[in-house]
C-alpha cells in the first residue's frame, strides 16, 4: 500500500468516528482542489476577517456578492463531497434533514439572523496552510502582534482583519477607485504599471462594535487610503477621521 493511500485510509477511520474533523484532518481537507472548492474558500475566508471568526451569513453574502441561499448550498455540496470521501455522518434536524452546517460552524440565531462561525479546529488549518485570505503590506502587522512590541520602539499601521481581507478590499476598491480619500494620491498615477490597483484600505467603523456580529459593508464601512494617511489616521485612538484629517493636511498647507 502506498503511502498517500495508507494516509487517507487513517483519515477515513477517524472521520468515520466523528463529524468534527481535526485541524490536521481539515488542513488535508483544505488542500484537496477536488473537495475545496473557490467558492467554499472564500466563505471561510471571509470568516476569518471577523472578530471570533463569526459574522452573519448574510454578512458573508454581501462580501461575497451573492445572496444567503446559495451559499447554504454550496455548504450542503461541500459537506457532502467530503462525506463520500471521509464517510463522515452529520446531525440530523428533527425534521429528519441533515444539518451541514454544523461541519464547518458553530451557527445560532441572533434576532432574525443567523450567525456562522469558524469551528476552531478549522480556524488553525486556514492558519498552518496560507489560506486565511489576508493580504498584509510590509508596513502593516496584525493587531495581536503590534500589542506585544514596547510603545515607542516601534510605530506601525495597526489594522483589524476585516480590512486585510482580500474580498472585502476589492469591493472596496472596485467601487472607490485605488485612489487615497484623504491625499487623491494615485500609485499608477505616478509609479505607472506597478502601482496599479495599489492601494490601502481603511475601517471607518470603531473597532469597538466589530467584536460583535456587525453588519459591516465594505463600500460604506472601508475606504481607501494611501500607506502614509493610513499611518496618520492610526496614530491615535480612537482613530482620526478621514476629514479630520484632511483638515489636518489643509491648516499645514496653508
Amino acid at each position: 500500500m502506498t503511502r498517500k493511500k495508507s494516509e487517507q485510509k487513517n483519515l477515513k477511520t477517524i472521520f468515520s468516528k466523528s463529524a468534527e474533523p481535526n485541524s490536521l484532518e481539515w488542513t488535508e481537507i483544505l488542500r484537496n482542489e477536488k473537495l475545496t472548492h473557490e467558492l467554499d474558500l472564500a466563505i471561510f475566508q471571509a470568516l476569518y476577517s471577523f472578530q471570533d471568526y463569526k459574522a452573519y451569513a448574510s454578512q458573508i453574502a454581501l462580501i461575497l456578492e451573492t445572496t444567503h441561499p446559495p451559499l447554504n448550498l454550496e455548504i450542503g455540496r461541500y459537506a457532502k463531497r467530503i462525506a463520500k470521501h471521509y464517510h463522515i455522518e452529520f446531525t440530523a434536524r428533527s425534521s429528519g434533514k441533515f444539518k451541514f452546517w454544523d461541519l464547518f460552524f458553530n451557527g445560532w440565531y441572533e434576532g432574525t439572523k443567523f450567525v456562522w462561525q469558524l469551528r476552531p479546529e478549522l480556524v488553525e488549518a486556514l492558519i498552518a496552510t496560507g489560506l486565511t485570505g489576508e493580504e498584509i503590506y510590509p508596513d502593516e502587522l496584525p493587531t495581536e502582534i503590534t500589542e506585544e512590541l514596547f510603545e515607542g520602539i516601534k510605530r506601525t499601521i495597526t489594522v483589524n482583519s476585516y480590512e486585510r481581507n482580500s474580498k472585502a478590499r476589492q469591493l472596496c476598491v472596485k467601487h472607490w477607485k485605488a485612489i487615497c480619500a484623504v491625499c487623491t494620491f494615485d500609485f499608477e498615477k505616478t509609479y505607472g504599471e506597478i502601482g496599479k490597483g495599489f492601494i490601502h484600505v481603511h475601517h471607518l467603523t470603531p473597532v469597538s462594535q466589530i467584536g460583535k456580529a456587525y453588519q459591516v459593508n465594505p463600500i460604506n464601512d472601508l475606504i481607501p487610503v494611501c500607506p502614509n494617511c493610513h499611518s496618520m489616521l492610526h496614530r491615535q485612538e480612537p482613530p482620526l477621521t478621514i476629514d479630520e484629517l484632511k483638515n489636518i493636511i489643509k491648516q499645514n498647507d496653508d
